[in-house]
């Protein structure tokens, strides 16, 4: 799923300043998912967009704000996909919430890169990046919350501590995606059928 580190054309072009700190953006997600979140080094960067040090020093002063500025991108990105799940709405359902979760992820791996989403489900020793990802999955979690209970009559920590497996459930075939073994197809029927059996539990 990640593209090439090498330098594209678009890298070896001036470009404005947003479209250049994008490019950067996504070339560190890259680098994280095909090489890990140690590997982002500033000069591996700037190697792989085909410029200088200086010019990625200009939009991040340091590695640990080029890390954050990925995993922000993503998370904009993906709340921007998602308006209406991200809301808690007690008319919604789980189908449709499922839906709207592997739709925007998908289509927010595909346009920023997997890199904000593995960092997204990692808990590093950078403090403040766990701690930006920790809220948002708490976010994540939210519009589970009310149709959960009302289908399983489990009290809220009950809810909350399904919901939380779900989602792992969740990432763990979204990265079978990302790695290639899985369509998008599959992702949303793995994912449905996950959520009946574990229902199913409770329902009966």
């Amino acid at each position: 799923m990640p593209s090439s580190n090498r330098p594209s054309d678009a890298s070896r072009t001036r470009l404005s300043p947003e479209d250049r700190q994008q490019q950067l953006l996504r070339v560190t997600s890259d680098i994280i998912a095909a090489d890990g979140v140690d590997n982002v080094r500033i000069p591996y960067v700037a190697a792989a967009a085909g410029i200088t040090r200086p010019v990625v020093y200009k939009f991040f002063p340091n590695r640990h704000e080029l890390i954050k500025g990925v995993l922000e991108d993503f998370l904009e990105d993906f709340a921007r996909r998602t308006p209406n799940i991200l809301e808690t709405d007690g008319d919604a359902d789980i189908a449709t919430i499922a839906r709207g979760f592997i739709d925007a992820a998908c289509d927010t791996i595909e346009a920023k890169g997997p890199g904000g989403w593995q960092l997204l489900r990692s808990v590093g020793p950078d403090q403040e990046i766990s701690a930006i990802s920790m809220d948002f999955r708490g976010q994540l979690v939210q519009p589970w919350l009310i149709p959960l209970r009302e289908l399983t009559r489990l009290d809220d920590a009950e809810a909350q501590a399904l919901a939380d497996m779900i989602l792992t459930g969740a990432g763990e075939i979204l990265q079978r995606w990302i790695e290639g073994e899985f369509s998008r197809q599959q992702v949303a029927t793995l994912l449905g059928r996950i959520i009946l059996a574990v229902l199913s539990e409770f329902t009966e």
